[in-house]
């Protein structure tokens, strides 16, 4: 699949119909309609879907891995501006996550192209750490 910028709201939009199945997606996808669907404006609800599947509010092991699986093909774009936004959008959140999250999606479900620029980012990012470990 090749992904271009330009195009990447309607590609999104295209594979993953749950943006507008579940309110806190639809929520954010309605606002960017009114930002002329910017892709900056856009991505947060592609994240939220994201966030509900790794908290489990929602239970869709196959929506998973496809999520994963537009990742990885953004990763490997010609296109910089969408790997850029992978970057931002979607592979800096994930330092945000509760650290048991955060390493069940770096060691089992970043694919990885994604998972190369994940790492490259911690540089800048502080990755969670097991917080048991550091009152042991």
């Amino acid at each position: 699949m090749e992904l271009h910028y330009q195009t990447i709201v309607e590609t999104l939009n295209e594979h993953f119909p749950e943006l507008t199945q579940y309110e806190k997606c639809r929520e954010i996808v309605d606002s960017a309609k009114k930002c002329r669907n910017s892709p900056y404006q856009y991505f947060p609800a592609f994240w939220k879907l994201l966030e509900l599947v790794l908290t489990k509010q929602i239970n869709n092991n196959d929506l998973q891995d496809r999520i994963f699986l537009f990742m990885e093909e953004m990763a490997k774009s010609d296109d910089d501006e969408v790997v850029n936004l992978l970057e931002i959008e979607m592979l800096e959140p994930i330092f945000g996550l509760a650290y048991e999250i955060y390493r069940d999606v770096v060691f089992e479900y970043l694919l990885p192209c994604s998972l190369e620029l994940h790492q490259a980012q911690k540089d800048f990012f502080e990755a969670p750490t097991d917080k048991s470990k550091e009152n042991a």
